[in-house]
């Protein structure tokens, strides 16, 4: 154990070796069972949530599939509108119907924007009307640093989250989807003769790991919120802006380290509860540093997977790809999403500051490595 831990902090040293960067990627780790906040740093700090986002846009999906108001075969319809997202994409044609089971792996583990946008008009009669449920779910679900623009998690105006309100959504939908929980368990799909991976390489290299989602965009850097449960213990841990494929997947390894090695009556403030502040009033935008316009191509880095090996050593053999396909929805099939349904509105009202928290939670253990 101690041997790998060390190999995972020298392998994220030379993952993000020259880099500039000064901010300190936000991270929390949360005991699932008992929402307990564990560890944290940062966690109200706003950030763009990238592919997260699709956090919620599945679990509108996953709520309207536990109401009765929508079937895993009900029809998707890729629209003219879906085709011009920008990438990641399947690149399927105006007019293709796919099912809402196979949007939703796609979503996951793809995480085809294309796809994203489909189902939100699907959802919501069109993209603008999701969105609007999506910010009104947020708010029921007492996210008060998170406005979502679009249900795919490209950037722009207006868009931001926190590591804490991922966090709370993460735990929600374990809670109260747990018939879903296999989807994030996917490691990889297939379309075709195309294999298409998770980008969560803790399915491949940590054990136990069993979701959720990751994303990336220039200006977020790499995020997750990811799983694990061992025995008895589960936990949640959310990392935004890692340098690196390698360097989130290390940094929530440390965490996850942290949370086994900690009793299991330790206690901590209550997720729902929690309300830690940001430092910022806009989301931190790294482009300048994960992109640079003059950065060129990164042939000469090291390779990713390499890193992970050397830090986790081999990964755990993978099941076969499951496979996704267009085609096979029912049209018959239930499709009431556009029916209101009322929601309890919290007292926290999207974007009046949060309370701070009364106390930091260190790390039982060294913290993982900064930048």
């Amino acid at each position: 154990m101690l041997k790998r831990k060390i190999a995972i902090l020298i392998v994220t040293i030379l993952a993000a070796a020259g880099s500039a960067r000064a901010v300190e990627p936000p991270y929390i780790l949360v005991d699932l069972d008992s929402g307990a906040v564990l560890a944290e740093r940062q966690s109200g700090e706003l950030w763009y949530p990238a592919s997260l986002t699709k956090l919620m846009t599945v679990y509108l999906v996953f709520e309207a599939l536990a109401e009765g108001r929508l079937e895993l075969n009900s029809p998707v319809v890729i629209s003219e509108n879906a085709t011009a997202a920008q990438p990641s994409r399947m690149g399927f044609p105006s007019g293709t119907i796919i099912t809402v089971e196979n949007a939703l792996k796609i979503l996951i583990v793809k995480s085809a924007n294309d796809v994203a946008v489909a189902v939100a008009e699907m959802m919501g009669a069109s993209e603008s009307g999701f969105v609007a449920d999506m910010n009104q779910t947020a708010i029921d679900l007492g996210m008060t640093g998170t406005r979502f623009i679009n249900p795919h998690g490209l950037p722009g105006g207006g868009q931001y989250s926190n590591a804490r309100d991922m966090a709370l959504l993460a735990r929600t939908i374990w809670t109260r989807f747990p018939q879903f929980r296999d989807l994030f368990a996917i490691p990889e799909i297939r379309f075709g003769s195309t294999i298409m991976p998770a980008g969560n390489s803790l399915l491949e290299f940590y054990p136990g790991s069993n979701g959720m989602k990751t994303g990336y965009i220039c200006a977020a850097g790499f995020n997750v919120a990811a799983t694990v449960t061992r025995g008895q213990r589960s936990f949640l841990a959310v990392v935004l802006g890692a340098e690196t494929p390698t360097h989130r997947a290390t940094t929530t390894a440390f965490l996850f380290d942290a949370g086994f090695e900690t009793s299991a009556n330790i206690a901590g403030p209550l997720l729902s509860a929690y309300r830690p502040v940001s430092g910022v009033t806009a989301p931190v935008n790294l482009r300048s540093t994960m992109c640079p316009p003059d950065a060129g191509g990164n042939e000469d880095g090291p390779d990713q997977r390499d890193l992970l090996i050397a830090a986790f050593g081999e990964p755990a053999p993978l099941p076969p790809p499951v496979a996704v396909f267009t085609g096979g929805a029912d049209p018959t099939a239930r499709l009431l999403v556009f029916i209101p349904h009322p929601r309890q509105r919290p007292t926290d009202i999207l974007g009046v500051p949060a309370t701070p928290a009364t106390a930091g939670i260190p790390l039982p253990r060294p913290r993982p490595r900064t930048f």
